[in-house]
């Protein structure tokens, strides 16, 4: 097998089929005013798709999702579901109001239909 044909992602057109989505399931005294139901929408590379998400930017949260958009990417170049089964909740880095800080945003990544928004359970099933 070539060199090439090794780094070939297993399903191409993954690509434009699935994005991933950061839902925020909590927000607490958020000064980027970030609510619940709100998302941060990426491609399988990890690039954020600001005309698809409905969030306010915020850095804090996005740099602690920024590892596991790595992973998905990782994943979905092997063919595997995208999102880890163990890891895909997040918070943001303030320590919220209890611990000195400002407040508090967690989301959960999910993989979903890029074109319908359908959830996908299982992204290997009739790829």
């Amino acid at each position: 097998m070539s060199a090439a044909a090794n780094r070939a992602p297993k399903h191409p057109d993954w690509l434009q089929r699935f994005e991933l989505v950061a839902e925020v399931t909590s927000s607490a005294h958020c000064a980027n005013f970030i609510k619940p139901g709100e998302t941060f929408v990426f491609d399988l590379k990890g690039r954020i798709k600001a005309e698809r998400s409905t969030a306010n930017l915020c850095l804090g949260i996005l740099a602690r999702i920024q590892p596991a958009l790595l992973m998905a990417a990782d994943r979905a170049h092997e063919g595997l579901h995208p999102v880890s089964p163990g890891w895909h909740s997040f918070d943001c880095f303030d320590t919220g109001l209890d611990h000195g800080g400002m407040g508090k945003v967690c989301v959960r990544l999910s993989l979903r239909d890029a074109a319908t928004g359908k959830p996908i359970a299982d992204a290997a099933r009739g790829a």
